[in-house]
């Protein structure tokens, strides 16, 4: 439903004038996310898997063109994971992991004008993910009932990247930009075996495709106010 929604509303936005707000920003960016696992095998009815938050911050540049349109790209370190919930026991163990990443999107932004001062933007493009933790590895309870097996398939994947934005600019041309974004891989990069003990055969199977959905915040600092004020003597 919420890919739904982001395709829908972009879709919409595209028949209205658009404005770009011109010329070359750039700023620091920050974002709290939640992703989950996905289902490779059938699940067991004593078994769940929930949201695991995350978090991610980095540098974006964007620049902006006559035609409506604004090009955006930089590079974010992302920290994001999951959390899969046994209740075989009375006390029930959940075993939960976080995944760093290095993400460089290359984004597309449509900006609606709403008023002199502030935009609602649709945002699409790729994200290309590299994971930096690359060794498999065993994550168990204490008893060690309860073990998942992650390995790693995919080093780097790509990613879909829908938004919506909403910027405010000040009296010198920064923007503040908030937004919230839907991040979307179409294969898992990491297999998780989960087994009841370690020398136990897999119990079944679940993946990690590092889709997630996340809101952010930016700072875009107008590039023109770099420029030195020119000085006249007389």
């Amino acid at each position: 439903m919420l890919k739904n929604f982001f395709i829908c509303l972009l879709f919409c936005t595209s028949f209205i004038k658009i404005n770009a707000q011109q010329g070359f920003r750039f700023g620091p960016n920050a974002f709290v996310i939640s992703s989950r696992v996905s289902i490779q095998d059938s699940l067991p009815d004593n078994f769940n898997f929930r949201f695991k938050s995350g978090f991610g911050f980095g540098v974006t540049f964007q620049y902006g063109f006559e035609s409506g349109i604004s090009l955006s790209t930089g590079a974010n370190f992302v920290s994001k994971g999951y959390r899969v919930f046994n209740d075989t026991n009375r006390n029930g163990d959940v075993l939960k992991q976080q995944i760093t990443n290095i993400e460089i999107p290359l984004n597309l932004t449509f900006i609606i004008k709403h008023n002199s001062s502030s935009d609602i933007r649709g945002v699409v493009g790729m994200n290309y993910n590299t994971v930096l933790s690359k060794k498999d590895r065993m994550i168990e309870n204490k008893n060690k009932s309860f073990i998942i097996k992650e390995s790693f398939k995919q080093e780097a994947y790509p990613m879909v990247n829908l938004g919506v934005e909403v910027a405010k600019l000040n009296k010198i041309g920064n923007a503040m930009v908030f937004g919230l974004y839907y991040r979307h891989s179409f294969s898992s990069h990491t297999l998780l075996d989960i087994s009841r003990g370690e020398q136990s055969p897999s119990y079944f199977q679940l993946g990690y495709r590092g889709s997630y959905i996340g809101i952010g915040f930016s700072y875009l600092f107008n590039s023109k106010n770099l420029k030195k004020n020119e000085e006249f003597f007389y």
